[in-house]
């Protein structure tokens, strides 16, 4: 696990529930949320009431006093909603900030647990595969491992290609250079062919999860990304063309967050 990030994450954390005074009324805070948006949604409709009988009013010089009054009355719901809309945005801050933490609470605990299996996020990828011996077989998808080069010969010619095992699993293929399958290399044969693939840092970048820079992650949490895939046919989809759907639809709720800022 990487302890700096942590530790610089859980830091940030605390600044924050410091400088916005809100570290004992956290959790009541982000129960109510909703109601703060709909207390800033009622606001705004009020400071526009208030703005059409502000017009009203300035028409007749002997409302003076009345006119200040209502320009008060404004000036302090527009503080008050600068307000609300600055402790709303804390608080979003410090929710994402809040599941980060326990999110690397969690993976840090797994990681301790004895006899939990460990991989390298690096040799990580997903890919559809299907039975070699059947091409009318559907793909299926799973995480594989990287196993490390291999000779085979082809026409007499001796080249290198890629081994990968599935997670958990019966599934394995090589591959040269990803151009073709390869069915026998050395003493071993594989069982599978491959129809796309990604890699497991491609995955994590696309939805926002730190797990690829991890020098160790498990086989639930490698499972756990892989659900991204869930929603899509991946019978009719490869998997670049949902990874790129899934950024854009990322991307997208970006974009929001930062406009209602």
């Amino acid at each position: 696990m990487n302890l700096f990030n942590y530790t610089k994450l859980q830091r940030r954390y605390n600044e924050l529930l410091t400088k916005y005074d809100i570290v004992d009324d956290l959790p009541e805070l982000i129960a109510k949320k909703s109601s703060l948006v709909l207390e800033i949604t009622e606001l705004s409709k009020n400071i526009g009431d208030k703005k059409s009988l502000l017009g009203e009013y300035e028409s007749l010089e002997a409302l003076s006093e009345a006119v200040a009054s209502k320009r008060e009355e404004i000036a302090l719901l527009e503080e008050q909603i600068g307000k609300l809309k600055s402790l709303l945005d804390n608080l979003e801050t410090l929710e994402e900030i809040q599941k980060e933490i326990e999110s690397l609470e969690k993976h840090r605990k797994i990681l301790q647990s004895k006899g939990v299996k460990k991989y390298d996020p690096g040799k990580i990828i997903y890919a559809t595969y299907k039975d070699i011996s059947n091409d009318d077989a559907p793909y299926h998808l799973t995480a594989f491992v990287y196993q490390g080069e291999v000779k085979y010969t082809d026409d007499d010619d001796d080249f290198m290609c890629s081994e990968y095992k599935s997670i958990g699993g019966w599934a394995t293929f090589a591959v040269n250079n990803f151009d073709y399958a390869v069915l026998e290399a050395g003493k071993k044969s594989y069982n599978s062919d491959w129809g796309s693939l990604v890699s497991f840092e491609e995955v994590c970048m696309a939805i926002g999860s730190k797990l690829y820079l991890e020098s160790e992650v498990t086989g639930e949490e490698i499972m756990e990304i892989m659900s991204v895939f869930d929603n899509y046919d991946i019978n009719e989809e490869n998997l670049e063309d949902i990874l790129s759907d899934i950024k854009d639809k990322a991307n997208e709720r970006r974009k929001k967050r930062n406009k209602r800022a």
